[in-house]
């Protein structure tokens, strides 16, 4: 590749070409301003970032809610950045496709993943990865978090999470799990509250939470547990009923939801969340700018009523907090797929 000549360099060259200069002077002020044309152009771009557009990797398809997280605080960047930011979504193997296109990026600024609970669950769900989760990532912050909901056929006559706790001992071989995908959040929320509710199940996978609530409604399974986006227009409209939630507190838009934890089983959590990485080296300046565009995009009004409308709560963080709780979700998500025994498929 041609290096282009800094103009700095052009105008030492020139003013020093003269006869008046001897050669050895020249010879000698040259690596001082090509060093100092090397490094200006990094300088720049760290301080100018972004100067050009932003990718974000996706791991799941378009129209689903990292999808529409995506988008979301993409056009705040948008805004803020007056740089396009272009969600490339890149599916399959549970995550692991995006995040190793995104290990393998240059370490810039201008790729970035939207991180979710898929990403902390492949250590856990492969036996052998290309990637390391936790030293191939440089952490950005935290975006939002939303619980999921537990939901149970119409024709099922429990409405608490003991009563169907009860139902299940009642029916053995009979209780089915309507699974949105083996390894998802509502898989594992699933398989949480069978740990905890000693009770078993014979799962019935779907691809994707849309399935796994039509069979439902249909009466094909007994329960599920998903996304409140993807459940709650069916539990209003008298199709599923809902039994509870899964975060430390009910949810501000279905206050007359209890969580599991306050129906007896203390210590039940299980969150579906959101943010930010990019490859590692990322330079710190970079971070630091993505990081306070997290947070004054998660301050505006547009964005909370955005974020509402997908049952989630704004999360900003540091890149340190959000690094940990990564770490913590690794631990945390890997002992239920432990113990469920689930492996990638």
């Amino acid at each position: 590749m041609r290096l282009r000549r800094h103009p700095a360099v052009a105008a030492a060259a020139a003013s020093t070409a003269g006869p008046a200069a001897p050669t050895r002077h020249r010879l000698a002020a040259l690596p001082l301003w090509l060093a100092a044309a090397a490094f200006a152009p990094q300088a720049i771009a760290a301080e100018a970032f972004p100067v050009k557009p932003v990718r974000f990797i996706v791991p799941f398809a378009a129209g689903g809610a990292a999808d529409v997280m995506a988008r979301t605080i993409g056009a705040q960047f948008t805004q803020a950045w007056g740089q396009t930011t272009i969600v490339d979504n890149r599916t399959g193997a549970g995550g692991l496709i995006a995040a190793e296109l995104t290990a393998r990026a240059g370490a810039d600024g201008y790729t970035l993943m939207l991180a979710e609970p898929a990403l902390a669950s492949l250590p856990s769900l492969y036996s052998k990865l290309s990637i390391d989760v936790v030293r191939d990532f440089t952490p950005l912050g935290g975006i939002a978090t939303a619980p999921q909901v537990i939901t149970v056929a119409p024709a099922v006559p429990a409405k608490t999470a003991q009563e169907l706790i009860a139902f299940a001992r009642g029916n053995p071989g009979k209780f089915n799990f309507g699974s949105p995908g083996r390894g998802s959040t509502g898989d594992l929320s699933g398989e949480l509250f069978r740990m905890m509710g000693k009770f078993e199940f014979t799962v019935v996978p779907y691809k994707g939470a849309v399935p796994a609530l039509a069979a439902l409604a249909g009466g094909e399974v007994t329960f599920s547990a998903s996304s409140m986006l993807a459940a709650m227009p069916l539990v209003k409209a008298g199709k599923m009923r809902a039994i509870g939630t899964t975060g430390p507190k009910r949810h501000s838009l279905t206050p007359e939801i209890p969580t599991m934890a306050e129906q007896g089983l203390a210590g039940y959590q299980i969150m579906q969340w959101w943010g930010l990485v990019s490859p590692r080296g990322t330079p710190k300046a970079v971070v630091s700018t993505i990081n306070t565009a997290i947070g004054q995009a998660l301050a505006s009004p547009d964005m909370k009523e955005r974020l509402a409308g997908l049952y989630a709560e704004p999360w900003p963080s540091s890149p340190e907090a959000f690094g940990a709780f990564i770490k913590s979700e690794i631990d945390s998500l890997g002992k239920i797929i432990r113990a469920a025994g689930i492996k990638a498929e």
